[in-house]
């Protein structure tokens, strides 16, 4: 309150000065955009991680596919639609491209019985493909279903290990190799499954092969 010359009382008023909002609604944005820029960090750290488990799922996915039918393999060769023997299981496919293929015991028919499959794992166009043969020894009409298993991959190896056969479990061990061992005095016991991600490095996993 101001008394003037004239006794007059003059009351100030209470309000902020438009400068005053203007400071108070700068300083408000500026802590808005840095609240928001936080914000949105958290957010894509969170979409990044819960990208990075559900790809992380997938490769476990696979594996454990894999490795079930690594456990369950057959020692039946298969013949091409040309009426060539393919081993039992071999380090390419029939096409020729570098991979595995190996017929697996474990599937099931309409009539719950347990047969045969034939399946191929190889990398095309940094894809994790699988194919499946609905018949074990095929026709010129026999076509194989296509699965995507995996999205950008750079690598995908296989390593076999053989033992002596009647000595297991002790030594006369051969190292690992790139193709499975035919010789007559050797057995398959393990498959090292090696996948080379474009945004990770190498995971692999070894698998006990049962025959």
């Amino acid at each position: 309150m101001k008394t003037t010359g004239n006794n007059l009382v003059v009351k100030r008023s209470g309000g902020f000065t438009l400068l005053e909002l203007m400071v108070a609604i700068s300083i408000f944005a500026v802590v808005s955009l840095l609240s928001m820029g936080g914000l949105n960090n958290v957010l894509n750290t969170q979409e990044h991680t819960e990208e990075k488990m559900q790809r992380l799922t997938r490769f476990q996915m696979v594996f454990t596919i894999m490795s079930r039918e690594l456990q369950q393999l057959a020692d039946r060769p298969v013949r091409d639609e040309y009426g060539t023997i393919i081993d039992a299981i071999s380090n390419e496919t029939s096409d020729g491209a570098d991979g595995i293929e190996y017929t697996h015991q474990g599937r099931f028919t309409m009539h719950d019985n347990i047969s045969l499959q034939r399946v191929a794992y190889y990398l095309e166009d940094k894809q994790l493909l699988k194919k499946i043969w609905q018949v074990l020894d095929r026709v010129e009409d026999s076509k194989p279903v296509k699965q995507v298993l995996l999205d950008d991959i750079s690598d995908l190896t296989f390593s076999f290990y053989s033992v002596q056969a009647g000595n297991a479990d002790t030594l006369n061990e051969i190292d690992w190799q790139d193709s499975p061992d035919d010789q007559h005095d050797s057995q398959l016991k393990a498959v090292r499954v090696s996948i080379t991600p474009t945004d990770y490095d190498e995971i692999y996993r070894v698998f006990e092969v049962a025959q």
